[in-house]
């Protein structure tokens, strides 16, 4: 089970499955998803760091792209990464 640690809203997506958003409290937020589109369905989730202007957002030291994890574990675990490395830039 994932985190809700700074859940904004849970829903479904247009794709058959379900997105968590969630606000690191530092301009930017998490965008999980889960669905039969993504890299990792049926096993866990696919991650993407948003930026202040509601883009996709490469430059951050969290990832250049998408991020795939197969466990709730490992999603958790970049969750609570993003969440420290925003507490470390706060107005990143």
């Amino acid at each position: 089970m994932l985190t809700d640690r700074g859940l904004i809203s849970q829903r479904p997506n247009d794709i058959g499955g379900v997105q968590r958003l969630y606000d690191l409290g530092n301009g930017y937020s998490l965008s999980l998803i889960n669905a039969p589109m993504v890299h990792s369905y049926p096993f866990a989730w696919e991650a993407a760091v948003i930026g202040p202007d509601d883009g996709l957002a490469y430059s951050t030291p969290l990832t250049h792209d998408v991020e795939v994890f197969l466990t709730d574990d490992e999603t958790n675990a970049f969750i609570e990464k993003a969440f420290q490395w925003a507490q470390e830039n706060p107005h990143a």
